[in-house]
């Protein structure tokens, strides 16, 4: 049997944890730059606030209604999330970390009643770290996702889907409620007369790899019970690592744009390192204007290392080089990018035959970043960083007023 942990509202429930006070309060949580709403808690969900909608178009709604509003804060988060994470773990052999608030777990052949245990697991979560949490049970991934957006709307927070309980479930859920059934995939098949996950898996299966190919072939059997998708320990390394941001100012300057995006390429880097990698091609990007707003424009420009790269210097003075040959004066930058990207592994490097002291010099370099790198996640990640970015008025960071202080923290774990 499989189960599927998904934190309820995690952003709102990871203010709530840092902000005791917030769990009396309707609260929102917003994007980058404070743009749009990107978690709602259960009350704001009822007053019929949708999940997207642009902050400026609902901040006097959200006001009168005593809504708390808070910045998104991505690195508090991301904190949670891996302690979540380290608590899951112990309760199983097999688990896939399917998103920052997601969990598919192996559950134990010795589990004999599988809803009291994952019920333990659920009540440890909550009062050891403090996240509420769903849990849904079944013999597939496909069928534990339909589960736990049940077990979100019981009070017990859990549901399985068995045997007996399966085909009632499948009857009574929407085809566009499935787990890899997209708006215009459900409405083609409306249009073929499947309306529910019931009409859905008693269609012909040589009929629906046909109409969806296998990818849909294997939704149906996972519904009919038949595991398609196992579980995958850990993570495939990226293809590519973009760190891209809508500066919260207008900038205009070379050195201010420069700034913006060696904060960027050093967020990137540290990713790299994190995965192992280096680096062989990089490109940057520059957006001046709002689509929006009238004129806009788009420039961009790459570059390929001699040999793969993955140390801040380096790889910030690349980018220099780049924005270089792409930054235009007379334009207001609105948004920066950078990619990474033709990875190899960096613990395997081949050394250049006419090389001249290039690979000792690169190696003592990234020495030097992975040492920064472990400093950083111990004393927390901007306790050394380039001097360059030691400015007062970083104009490129987005606007965040509504950002929540570190307060209170975590029972246990």
């Amino acid at each position: 049997m499989l189960a599927l942990c998904d934190c309820d509202n995690f952003f709102v429930s990871c203010e709530r944890l840092y902000r005791p006070e917030l769990r009396s309060r309707p609260v929102v949580v917003l994007s980058n730059n404070d743009g749009c709403i990107v978690s709602r808690s259960a009350e704001v969900k009822a007053m019929g606030i949708p999940m997207g909608q642009p902050y400026f178009q609902i901040q006097g709604l959200l006001r009168k209604k005593g809504v708390a509003v808070c910045s998104g804060n991505l690195v508090m988060y991301k904190e949670v999330s891996m302690k979540v994470m380290k608590l899951l773990s112990r309760f199983t052999g097999g688990m896939e970390e399917y998103s920052i608030d997601e969990a598919f777990l192996s559950l134990p052949v010795a589990a004999e009643d599988p809803l009291g245990y994952v019920s333990g697991i659920r009540a440890k979560v909550e009062s050891w770290i403090g996240i509420p949490v769903s849990i849904g049970v079944a013999a597939t991934k496909t069928l534990s996702k339909l589960a736990t957006e049940m077990a979100k709307k019981d009070a017990s927070g859990v549901m399985e889907i068995t045997g007996r309980n399966a085909r009632d479930v499948l009857d009574n859920t929407g085809i566009g409620d499935i787990w890899g059934i997209g708006r215009k995939t459900a409405e083609a098949l409306n249009r073929d007369g499947i309306y529910s996950a019931g009409h859905f898996v008693d269609r012909d299966s040589v009929w629906v790899k046909r109409r969806l190919t296998v990818r849909g072939l294997m939704t149906q059997l996972e519904l009919k019970g038949q595991p398609c998708l196992p579980i995958v320990a850990g993570t495939a390394p990226p293809k590519s690592i973009q760190v891209s941001r809508t500066w919260g100012n207008v900038l205009e300057s070379f050195e201010d744009v420069c700034l913006a995006m060696t904060d960027n390429v050093v967020k990137a880097a540290r990713q790299l390192r994190q995965d192992n990698l280096a680096a062989r091609g990089m490109s940057v990007f520059l957006r001046h204007g709002y689509r929006h707003h009238g004129e806009h424009g788009y420039i961009e420009n790459d570059v390929y290392f001699d040999s793969p790269a993955q140390c801040d210097i380096e790889l910030i003075g690349a980018v220099k080089s780049l924005l270089g040959k792409i930054y235009r004066p007379g334009h207001g930058y609105t948004q920066g990018g950078v990619t990474l990207r033709d990875f190899s592994d960096a613990r395997f490097r081949q050394r250049e035959l006419f090389d001249e002291g290039g690979y000792e010099r690169r190696s003592k370099l990234e020495r030097f970043s992975r040492a920064v790198d472990e400093i950083n996640g111990h004393f927390g990640e901007r306790a050394i960083f380039p001097a360059s970015l030691a400015v007062k008025d970083k104009k490129w960071r987005p606007n965040r007023k509504h950002l929540s202080e570190k307060r209170g923290g975590f029972v246990n774990g």
